[in-house]
């Protein structure tokens, strides 16, 4: 059975994975009606077996002495990862797939679930029962990006194409340690060049911005009570919105796109909660948006993204002129994170041995904590994944709506992701709720933001062409 060695990019994600952040994506897809149990088993069940990254699990190496392989699993069966729920109502979803995220996967096998929720009502206004499916796949297995193109192949009429057969014995972990040994001379000469390669990367980043190619945003931030040491228990919640109606009013503001709109929003709804629950700090919160970097390099990995850092403006009150800041922080920071010698430097992880990763993530968790004032980067993360024309399937059923669950990590309390398909769009969130203690709060300020800045602009722009 053949090993293919996991990108070090990939790697890290299981690296970093531990109890209360796990590393895991809960991207959940709702259907109007209903379908048997047995008739979505054996749905999914046929085209599981035909994906390759739903059949492949990961080996980790002993000692982590090289990064881990995926494997083919030999006992794979694609009905051992689907679980069925009856929530009842879109309260109940909420609880059942916070809790689902943070449960912990089963490594000796594919690293995906699918969680479907039969019956469900209230879901993104759909009127009567809705079947959700909630594809948690873990982050070393699939971005934002491959999850999507993973749920288009598992919700469609056509069959993917039949994978081949194999019957080849899984390598053990002796042949992989055995691996990993006679690797070590490469890697220890990868990482001997690192240091240099890293100078020499630094001035090319120095030469770039000297050269105006780009400006750094600001490394620090004002810490909020968001911004706290993560515990174990999640709170989400989505609020759903009309993308003709987003569209339109990204036309009425003119230069700016849906996604700086939403960014908008939720830097609105952030610092409101803030004002009305501990006080808003000085200066701007930021977030960190994930941009990818498909097409901008040549890789293999895939997670194909960079962490952009982008200004929220908060501390600018007109809509108009907080959105229109918003997407000229974002154009900035994309200058940045796409310039050739910031795609060198991220690509440098590529030379770090999987046990120097796994030590140095060791030695840091094991430093103890100062609380500074400020966090480093973003007070929040705002994914944001486009899921294509509503012509998913499942059983007969189309769908109608996407939402999700968002792993924490670090000292952010509240992550937000955005989906859409169709002409549905969801502002969803993850938080951990010893940091938002009024998650009901938050999703009504979700709302009532959205609504003000709508107001807000149509006012606006009917004064400025009257």
């Amino acid at each position: 059975m053949t090993a293919e060695p996991a990108e070090p990019r990939d790697a890290v994600f299981a690296y970093v994975d531990s109890p209360g952040a796990g590393q895991a994506m809960l991207t959940a897809y709702a259907f109007p009606g209903t379908a048997t149990t047995a008739e979505i088993t054996a749905w999914i069940t046929a085209r599981a077996a035909r994906i390759p990254e739903l059949r492949q699990r990961m080996v980790r190496v002993p000692a982590d002495l090289d990064h881990p392989y995926w494997v083919d699993d030999p006992r794979f069966a694609p009905a051992r990862h689907i679980t069925f729920h009856q929530p009842g109502d879109w309260a109940g979803l909420c609880a059942l797939q916070a809790r689902l995220q943070g449960e912990p996967f089963d490594w000796g096998r594919p690293l995906w679930e699918l969680h479907v929720s039969t019956g469900v009502h209230g879901v993104g206004g759909i009127e009567g029962p809705a079947t959700v499916a909630g594809l948690k796949i873990h982050h070393a297995v699939a971005d934002g990006m491959l999850s999507t193109l993973i749920a288009r192949r598992l919700f469609t009429d056509e069959l993917p194409a039949a994978l081949p057969s194999t019957n080849d014995r899984e390598p053990s972990r002796t042949a992989l340690f055995g691996r990993a040994v006679a690797a070590i001379p490469r890697n220890l000469a990868r990482l001997a060049a690192a240091p240099v390669a890293i100078r020499t990367v630094r001035r090319e980043l120095k030469a770039e911005q000297a050269q105006g190619m780009w400006t750094a945003p600001a490394a620090r931030r004002p810490r909020t009570i968001l911004n706290e040491p993560l515990g174990r228990d999640r709170v989400c919640d989505s609020v759903f919105y009309r993308f003709p109606e987003l569209r339109a009013l990204k036309d009425r503001i003119g230069g700016v796109s849906v996604n700086d709109l939403m960014l908008t929003v939720v830097g609105s709804a952030l610092h409101s909660y803030l004002a009305e629950h501990g006080g808003v700090p000085d200066g701007s919160l930021a977030a960190g948006v994930p941009i990818s970097t498909r097409g901008a390099a040549a890789a293999n990995a895939r997670n194909q993204f960079s962490l952009a850092y982008v200004d929220l403006h908060t501390d600018i009150a007109d809509p108009i002129a907080r959105t229109h800041a918003i997407h000229a922080s974002m154009r900035a920071d994309q200058a940045r994170k796409l310039s050739p010698a910031t795609m060198k430097f991220d690509m440098l992880v590529n030379s770090i041995p999987g046990f120097v990763v796994r030590q140095g993530l060791r030695v840091l968790r094991a430093l103890p904590v100062k609380r500074a004032p400020t966090v480093g980067g973003a007070n929040t993360l705002i994914t944001n994944v486009r899921r294509g024309p509503a012509d998913m399937t499942l059983c007969g059923l189309t769908v109608a709506a996407t939402f999700g669950v968002t792993p924490l990590i670090g000292e952010g309390g509240i992550a937000h992701s955005i989906g859409s398909i169709g002409d549905s769009v969801a502002i969803s969130f993850t938080a951990d709720p010893a940091q938002l203690r009024d998650a009901a709060r938050y999703t009504e300020l979700l709302r009532s933001s959205f609504a003000a800045i709508e107001a807000d602009i149509y006012a606006s722009t009917r004064t400025e062409g009257s």
